[in-house]
């Protein structure tokens, strides 16, 4: 696999925030910059949040210019990484593509007293929405190199046991209720020069654990580390042992957990990796293009 020379990761949404100048929410968004092998620039968003106005805000906060946005990868179909794909669409002046899983598109909601609470794309962010905005849809359930060096994950295996979905959220599925199981998850993998892997996740429903193994699969390359969701938010003290000890036969050099990981869980990675942990929020900037020797941060 082709290595890129650098990525910047800028943190638009999360559900922390330590600027004063900028607005938390409980979702996730990253601007990807990335340098390829000839030293051309390129502009990716990983997931698009939960409140666009809070997202626009940080943007403005941030002086980002989206105007060469090349592609949005959404990692899921939930309302809290959905919510701005349109609005960023429209303020780049080219053709943006948005790759999804085919499935990302269904109705999703929780059952609470007895009533339905709608928590999938949100409307007005809907494949029609998108296509009346000028995006294209790329829908695929394998890895898709979007350049080289950088490519999505498609549907990830799930193989490891503690990290089986156990929620009782659904999808409506050609009319039929179903278990909502996310099958869509996916991340985005990009191999850094003198580095290696990066992972950028949205919410890991598939499982961090999963999710780093099918890196390691798809791309035969050593893992650097990952940024974002870990969907540790409230996990029993058996997941999160579990966890903590796989992720160290990884041998990170960088974790950045986000959103969807809790306080508890972010925590206890921070004491597990002590060297390689760089607290994440919105505003946050992690840039590979410093020296092997300095921090990313």
């Amino acid at each position: 696999m082709r290595a890129v020379r650098s990525v910047k990761v800028t943190t638009l949404a999360d559900n922390a925030v330590y600027d004063s100048r900028l607005l938390g929410q409980f979702g996730f968004s990253g601007l990807l910059e990335i340098v390829d092998s000839g030293g051309r620039k390129h502009s990716v968003v990983f997931d698009t949040g939960r409140i666009k106005s809070a997202l626009l805000y940080n943007m403005r906060a941030l002086r980002l210019d989206l105007s060469q946005l090349e592609c949005i990868i959404l990692s899921h179909g939930h309302h809290d990484h959905t919510c701005a794909t349109v609005e960023l669409i429209r303020k780049a002046k080219r053709k943006v593509k948005v790759v999804v899983h085919p499935s990302i598109f269904y109705p999703r909601f929780v059952v609470e007293k007895g009533k339905r609470r709608y928590y999938g794309v949100p409307k007005g962010e809907g494949r029609e929405d998108i296509l009346r905005a000028g995006g294209e849809i790329v829908e695929t359930t394998r890895p898709l190199e979007i350049m080289p060096g950088v490519l999505t994950s498609g549907e990830i295996k799930r193989v490891v046991p503690f990290e089986r979905i156990i929620w009782k959220n659904f999808a409506l599925i050609d009319g039929k209720q179903v278990k909502d199981k996310v099958p869509e998850d996916q991340a985005v993998f990009i191999n850094v020069e003198k580095r290696g892997i990066l992972v950028v996740s949205g919410c890991a429903h598939a499982g961090i654990i999963n999710t780093l193994q099918c890196a390691i699969d798809v791309t035969k390359t050593k893992l650097y580390g990952f940024i974002g969701g870990t969907h540790l938010i409230r996990p029993k003290e058996t997941r999160l042992k579990e966890t903590l000890k796989k992720l160290r036969e990884f041998d990170l050099k960088l974790v950045s957990p986000a959103h969807c990981t809790g306080h508890k869980s972010i925590a206890a990675i921070n004491q597990a990796f002590p060297k390689a942990f760089v607290l994440n929020y919105a505003g946050r900037t992690i840039d590979t293009a410093r020296k092997l020797k300095d921090p990313v941060f």
